[in-house]
């Protein structure tokens, strides 16, 4: 598809549409499903870290777990026979080494079809020898038996504990977790075709894992329940919640508009609520669906349609989106529209590593307010108020979207990085390519056969936005979420007047800066909006702002009163922006200098009423004339011109504009 740059798309004059910013911040509710997440998750990885790196073969392709686990509550402890099915690729497999913590004990491990293997747990690996070297692409199934206590670490990993005096036990693998409690190749990039979860416990609780309940057993004082799902999933969402749980069913019926997009569905929701003695469901949670309705219009089509959605309850505060069945320890309904946009961006497209976390939490984070945006009526202010605050949260992002360190559990899982900036730049892309076209990547990135159940990169979702919008997203993309941090101060000077046909002229100055270390990135490139107030109204324009220093000329039909840059607050920034306007003055003015200090170039920009000659001089604070540039030809409105202060030693100078109009005058500083 033709490609255009940010600058083909913009139009001078073009009334904007699209959403509004906020002249002041409303409140906030608590309602903040992203906050839940993200600050029970950082509270849980308080516990000590772990070493993040997988050592698990690199030749093997995972294509089936089933985990056969009996939970013994007596000594909180796993009993666990797991089922490894895949194959080789890349060079043949002679031993196969799987990541386990090292004190889960294993008992056995054995060939699939019968034959006991030799293996080796050191550390957090088990390595296991193969009878023979297995060929690329031949297939491979073993079966390791195991068990012990799990150490919690990161988020919890799985956690057994009492509540009001009823036992439980839950699962948290997210992000290296999986290997604390079952044996596995603990990446996301290599997702499982498919899953099984077989599970006993004493007939006094229920399981809630992935997939569809296949079977509910009892035998004896115990129950076995059965799960299975068919879609390829990530090993650090498979989960298992035990409980004394009251089983709420219920079932989503696809809307008539969204049925004639992509037919009809009638889908089991299935949710799990810890025995209080209420026999009703928590209104978040049953309002869950509406939130599909809202997300499938989006999103495009649940991802699991051909199973089930629902939430089990644990006692962490906030949520975990695993597969199908959400782990929910809260429910408010922007908790719960946060988890279930995750089940497409985090669980159908899961991240290839995790340096690229935000396109799971910044996606999950942004649905909450997609969501508030199209029930505004239902929920006023709670969509400006819960984006407004996203934005003033980013504003504390430390470092690049995309992770340099994915080390430390608390940093990959920073609120104002990868949660509250990963929803903002999606916005702001939004306004860059606009909402038909952001509404098409979002889809289109769902779908596309790369990365549907499947993993992805920023690149991926770079890709799919170029598809989509025909812009060169690159700048973007670079400044903003790969190679850039901090974001950009902005302020404005516009001067007046009367046009000859009519209505009036105006020139609006727009300096731009940042700085190292708060920033690296010289410009941010964006489309800038510019708001101009008349008696009769407001009139809006957009430009391209490439430049640490603009001046943009635009015409409007009556005498300015003010104007605004940016009036909508899409781009991440201080809320405040210095802004003036004045009718041209009828004497020389200097209107400011920068860099100041400086140590190479100064910006003059000035006015004067008339055309006119200006003579340009620089003093040293002795008075002595350092600069002289006489006779500059100037014309009426606001002017701008370069000196050089290469030649001038440190220290604090005078800058002298002289002309027909007057003197004015302003103090300069040169660092060397």
């Amino acid at each position: 598809m033709h490609r255009r740059s940010i600058l083909g798309a913009l139009i001078l004059g073009v009334v904007l549409t699209g959403p509004t910013g906020a002249p002041s911040a409303p409140p906030v509710t608590e309602d903040e499903g992203a906050a839940l997440c993200a600050e029970s998750k950082v509270a849980l990885s308080l516990r000590p870290a772990r070493e993040p790196f997988s050592a698990a073969s690199t030749n093997i392709d995972v294509g089936y777990y089933h985990l056969s686990l009996t939970i013994d509550f007596s000594n909180d402890s796993i009993l666990g026979v797991i089922r490894i099915e895949g194959k080789v690729v890349g060079s043949p497999l002679s031993v196969l080494t799987l990541d386990l913590k090292n004190n889960m004990m294993v008992s056995a491990v054995s060939l699939a079809g019968g034959g006991a293997l030799t293996f080796v747990h050191s550390g957090d690996a088990l390595d296991i020898t193969m009878p023979a070297s297995v060929p690329v692409n031949d297939p491979f199934a073993i079966d390791v038996t195991y068990s012990g206590t799990p150490i919690q670490t990161g988020f919890g990993s799985f956690v057994f504990g009492t509540r009001s005096g009823d036992r439980y036990a839950w699962s948290l693998s997210e992000p290296y977790g999986a290997r604390d409690w079952w044996p596995c190749k603990d990446h996301p990039s290599d997702k499982a075709d498919s899953v099984r979860v077989t599970v006993t416990v004493p007939s006094q609780y229920r399981v809630g894992s992935q997939g569809v309940l296949v079977s509910e057993t009892v035998v004896g004082p115990d129950t076995i329940y059965d799960w299975k799902s068919n879609y390829p999933i990530s090993n650090y969402l498979v989960s298992v919640a035990v409980g004394e749980y009251v089983r709420h069913p219920g079932g989503y019926n696809r809307s008539a508009p969204l049925t004639g997009l992509y037919g009809p569905l009638a889908m089991p929701l299935e949710h799990l609520v810890y025995d209080d003695g209420s026999t009703a469901l928590p209104f978040g949670w049953s309002n869950v669906t509406d939130v599909l309705d809202v997300f499938e219009g989006w999103f495009g089509p649940y991802p699991f349609a051909n199973e089930k959605y629902g939430h089990s309850e644990t006692t962490f505060g906030g949520g975990m989106e695993h597969q199908t069945m959400t782990s929910l320890g809260g429910t408010s309904v922007g908790l719960v529209a946060h988890e279930l946009g995750h089940q497409w961006y985090g669980d159908m497209i899961s991240p290839k590593s995790w340096r690229h976390l935000w396109l799971n939490e910044g996606f999950a984070t942004y649905s909450e307010i997609l969501y508030y945006e199209a029930r505004q009526s239902t929920y006023p202010g709670q969509f400006q108020g819960l984006l407004t605050s996203r934005y003033n949260s980013a504003l504390d992002a430390v470092g690049t979207l995309v992770l340099e360190d994915t080390s430390t559990v608390s940093n990959m899982f920073n609120f104002s990085r990868v949660y509250a900036k990963g929803s903002v730049v999606l916005h702001m892309l939004r306004n860059v390519i606009g909402d038909v076209a952001f509404e098409s990547t979002m889809k289109a990135y769902a779908t596309d056969p790369a990365v549907q159940y499947g993993v992805a990169t920023t690149a991926d979702f770079h890709r799919v936005a170029e598809q989509q919008s025909g812009m060169d997203l690159d700048a973007f993309f670079y400044q903003w979420v790969t190679d850039g941090f901090g974001y950009p101060f902005y302020r404005s000077f516009s001067f007046w007047q009367p046009a000859p046909g009519g209505g009036c002229d105006v020139w609006t100055t727009v300096e731009q800066w940042q700085t190292m270390p708060y920033s690296n990135i010289d410009v941010f490139e964006m489309p800038l909006d510019i708001a101009v107030t008349t008696p009769s109204g407001e009139e809006r324009f957009r430009f391209l702002n490439d430049q640490r220093h603009q001046v943009f000329a635009y015409h409007v039909t009556e005498h300015p009163l003010s104007v605004a840059i940016d009036p909508d607050y899409w781009i991440l920034r201080p809320f405040e922006i210095f802004s003036s306007i004045d009718e041209t003055p009828s004497l020389l003015t200097i209107v400011s200098l920068a860099p100041n200090p400086s140590n190479d170039r100064l910006r003059v920009d000035f006015a004067l009423s008339r055309e006119s000659r200006v003579d340009i001089e620089a003093f040293d604070v002795a008075g002595r004339r350092v600069l002289a540039r006489p006779g500059v030809a100037a014309n009426a409105g606001p002017q701008t011109e370069t000196i050089d202060v290469r030649p001038l030693a440190a220290g604090v100078y005078f800058l002298r504009l002289k002309s027909v109009e007057g003197v004015a005058t302003r103090k300069f500083v040169v660092v060397r």
